[in-house]
């Protein structure tokens, strides 16, 4: 676990901690009332997100703020894909949003011990996420690493017209050498003059970030 200090001018305003770790199964409730809120991804039952908090913790990721989630990244390594992350549903609080928190996630999550092997990251879009597709363009271009498409499951075939297409991201292979090296990295907030001030680091179980209000 590592604290981060934010470094400008605000010393005198109170400060709140923003921490991105391993979900328990305590946080369940809280990470399906965050899914339940987010317009582009598919609410399933607690109790399918007790097992991700499960069986899944360390490969997901939760941010919390003064004891509220605020953000949740689910993800699994498929048993036949060991050196595959699979990231299954991505979702960040409106009022956390533009601060680049979702890609700070994102390097927990590949920082931690479970991925230490992993050389691609999948995921699944439908063709109107463009918050998902720009997140992960994004990250494909950190990682100085190409990033494919196709057709994962499709709309008549697999959904039966009840469900768009869902678009496979496939990124990689990438190496994390670098990722690791790096100290602190800010998140945007040029988008909200007012927003806090957030810095993450790598981590192996989570991080401690400090913000300004």
């Amino acid at each position: 676990m590592s604290t981060f200090q934010e470094s400008n001018a605000s010393q005198e305003r109170p400060r709140k901690k923003l921490t991105i770790r391993n979900p328990k199964p305590t946080d369940a409730i809280s990470v399906h009332n965050l899914i339940r809120a987010s317009a582009f991804v598919d609410d399933n039952s607690p109790y399918l997100y007790l097992l991700v908090c499960s069986h899944f913790a360390q490969t997901s990721v939760v941010a919390e703020r003064n004891g509220e989630t605020v953000g949740v990244i689910t993800g699994y390594i498929p048993p036949a894909q060991p050196d595959t992350l699979f990231v299954w549903q991505v979702a960040v609080d409106p009022m956390m949003r533009r601060r680049g928190l979702a890609r700070a996630m994102l390097k927990s999550m590949l920082l931690g011990e479970a991925c230490k092997d992993v050389d691609y990251i999948d995921t699944s879009v439908t063709a109107d996420n463009g918050a998902s597709r720009k997140l992960f363009t994004s990250f494909a271009a950190k990682l100085d690493c190409p990033l494919k498409e196709s057709v994962l499951f499709d709309r008549r075939e697999h959904f039966l017209n009840l469900h768009d297409s869902e678009h496979l991201l496939r990124l990689g292979p990438f190496s994390t050498t670098e990722l690791r090296k790096e100290k602190d990295e800010k998140l945007d907030t040029s988008l909200q003059p007012d927003a806090p001030q957030i810095k993450v680091a790598a981590q192996n179980e989570s991080h401690k970030i400090q913000e300004t209000s």
